[in-house]
């Protein structure tokens, strides 16, 4: 309620019925609201620069080839990560399930058709 009394909203307005069964609330957005706000701004921010964050810096300076090549090309196979990173299978397969567990990369397709996307948006 205060930050609409200082942003220059109206109050909101609360509707029950006489039993309480329900609360209905109508927040109405204040006329010039539209001229201050870009609807169409984009927040997303590069896979490299979130992972970067998320990870630990050890961590992501062995996932960084494999995170620029998904950038570059939107996935990647396991053997193009195995190539990129110059590790072996096993290797390759910790570092790709890594950044699949930080839930922005995720794995589509059976074994042999493995291929590693980027999880838009990114935030």
């Amino acid at each position: 309620m205060s930050e609409l009394k200082k942003n220059g909203s109206l109050m909101p307005k609360f509707e029950t019925d006489e039993e309480r069964n329900y609360l209905e609330t109508t927040i109405k957005i204040r006329d010039d609201f539209e001229a201050k706000v870009n609807f169409n701004q984009k927040n997303e921010r590069s896979l490299s620069e979130v992972l970067s964050e998320v990870l630990k810096p050890k961590d992501y300076e062995k996932v960084e080839i494999i995170i620029e090549v998904l950038q570059e090309k939107g996935n990647i196979t396991p053997k193009e990560a195995e190539l990129a990173c110059k590790k072996s299978p096993a290797t390759s397969r910790r570092y790709m399930k890594m950044l699949v567990e930080t839930g922005y990369v995720f794995q589509e397709g059976s074994t042999n058709s493995m291929l590693y996307k980027i999880r838009y948006p990114v935030s």
